[in-house]
């Protein structure tokens, strides 16, 4: 009976911390793209770093990656751009991957 609680016990802990892992390569890229809208000052190594980790604790990867890039090519001109700015669906998407990234730098001081 205690093995059987340990086990249940283990694979949700487990669980939990594979459920904000984000690939190391997303996460630097991340920062990378971070520090340099802040003229690459080295100290935004770290409130970057704490920009993505605060994401990852809010929105799961997959959704990030959709809702992120939903955001960038919603921004782009263009008639093929049009269907990241005309959905209902995508501008909500957009909208949550804003207020999601807003929060997190408010959290982690990048202004």
């Amino acid at each position: 009976m205690i093995r059987r609680a340990l086990a249940v016990l283990l694979l949700l802990i487990s669980g939990a911390v594979l459920a904000d892992d984000y690939p190391t390569v997303d996460r630097v890229q991340f920062v990378l793209e971070c520090m340099k809208n802040h003229e690459g000052k080295y100290e935004y190594v770290y409130k970057c770093s704490c920009v993505i980790d605060a994401i990852a604790k809010k929105m799961p990867y997959d959704t990030f990656v959709e809702a992120s890039s939903i955001a960038r090519y919603a921004t782009m001109g263009g008639e093929r751009m049009g269907v990241f700015r005309d959905s209902d669906e995508m501008r909500a998407l957009a909208k949550k991957w804003k207020t999601v990234e807003a929060e997190a730098n408010k959290a982690c001081l990048v202004e």
